[in-house]
């Protein structure tokens, strides 16, 4: 039997994502930590009992004493000597003085150690020396990935979209491409799909004014053409509640979505992706929901991307705070934000982005938007193609 010991923190990914790398052959972990660190452990139980591999909790002293804490480590280490194991360190996270303390001891048992490198997600031995370092695989998915930040989410069914794959690709190329002209047009066509949704139906009136706008009538064109409406007498009838949606905006989130989905079939980094994802955070008694528009795992790492197909002039940095605050909660220290907007980004927002470590794509991009999405899933490190022996 394998057992791996590791000590849970705050960004504890990449104690997982070691144990489900098959070379690891992880049939038990040991995870050391304090008592307030309970629900933590109980995440992390929700991930890995289910793929079979056997958990417990070990309980260290909250004082930064480290006699006291050696002297807990010891007794774990002659338990685990007793038990005739293959046992090994993960090194990758713990606070400073505990992780410290960890190493010595597991050390003088001759014990491997071993540390998951962020960025490339390589497995590097600390000891023995001359083991040959690995890249982890990715196996760890979007659920999985939230649980262990404490939140549960809900995956959105592919059939409210699945029908309109063709119209994504073509009508929603055609539009991103042509962002500038058609910008205005598309905040009026936003506006009457948003009318139908709150008068629940599927048809609605334009006014006279609205009839001679040019760009909108080249947007009802393409949806005309692509069989997602029709439109006569000056009232535009949606085909059905899918194609209505298309319309109200979410046509930025599935045609993102679906780049992402073409990405994927080259970058094998990129391990699973979702559209419309729906978390549920525990605060006190109350829960709290948030969607992701699109969110993925490339190499390990949470990427959620956030599309936005209004202008941000009054509601910018709201919109980028809450993306930053969300990016940290979800998926710690190595989750990395986008924002694609459809609409011009000013200076401001471009700024403050940039502070917050948020990678933005706007108008002028969005014609070449898989290009930019491929170079951004690039820096999420690893490799393109994974090999073991």
């Amino acid at each position: 039997m394998a057992i791996h010991v590791g000590i849970i923190d705050q960004d504890p990914v990449r104690l997982v994502t070691a144990l489900l790398h098959r070379q690891s052959q992880a049939e038990r972990v040991i995870f050391i930590g304090v008592e307030e660190q309970q629900n933590q452990f109980d995440q992390l139980c929700k991930v890995l009992l289910p793929k079979g591999i056997q958990t417990e909790f070990y309980v260290i002293p909250t004082d930064i004493n480290i006699p006291l804490i050696k002297s807990k480590l010891v007794e774990l280490a002659e338990k685990l000597k007793q038990e005739s194991a293959k046992v090994y360190f993960n090194a990758s996270c713990g606070l400073r003085h505990r992780l410290l303390s960890a190493y010595e001891v597991f050390r003088t048992y001759q014990w491997p150690i071993y540390v998951i490198e962020p960025f490339s997600d390589e497995l590097c031995w600390l000891f023995p020396e001359g083991r040959q370092q690995q890249q982890v695989e990715d196996h760890i998915n979007i659920s999985d990935y939230l649980t262990i930040f404490g939140a549960r989410c809900e995956l959105l069914e592919d059939n409210i979209r699945s029908p309109l794959e063709t119209t994504i690709e073509t009508v929603g190329h055609k539009w991103a491409s042509n962002a500038y002209e058609l910008g205005p047009g598309l905040a009026t066509l936003n506006y009457l799909a948003t009318t139908c949704r709150k008068e629940q139906r599927l048809d609605v009136e334009l006014s006279e004014k609205q009839q001679g706008y040019r760009e909108l009538g080249m947007l009802i064109d393409d949806l005309n053409d692509a069989g997602l409406s029709s439109y006569q007498g000056g009232t535009l009838t949606f085909a059905n509640e899918a194609a209505r949606r298309f319309a109200n905006g979410e046509w930025l989130e599935w045609y993102v979505h679906h780049i992402v989905e073409q990405i994927q079939r080259e970058l094998l980094t990129i391990q699973d992706y979702s559209l419309g994802v729906q978390v549920y955070r525990q605060i006190g008694e109350k829960e709290v929901r948030n969607e992701l528009d699109v969110a993925t795992v490339v190499n390990n790492k949470l990427h959620i991307i956030e599309c936005k197909t209004k202008g941000m002039s009054s509601d910018g940095d709201d919109t980028l705070y809450k993306l930053e605050s969300i990016r940290d909660l979800l998926g710690g220290l190595q989750a990395r934000a986008m924002l694609v907007s459809f609409r011009p980004l000013r200076h401001h927002d471009i700024t403050r982005a940039t502070d917050l470590g948020l990678a933005l794509i706007g108008p002028d991009q969005l014609g070449d938007l898989k290009t930019h999405l491929h170079q951004w899933f690039l820096k999420a490190g690893g490799y393109e193609k994974t090999s073991f022996a």
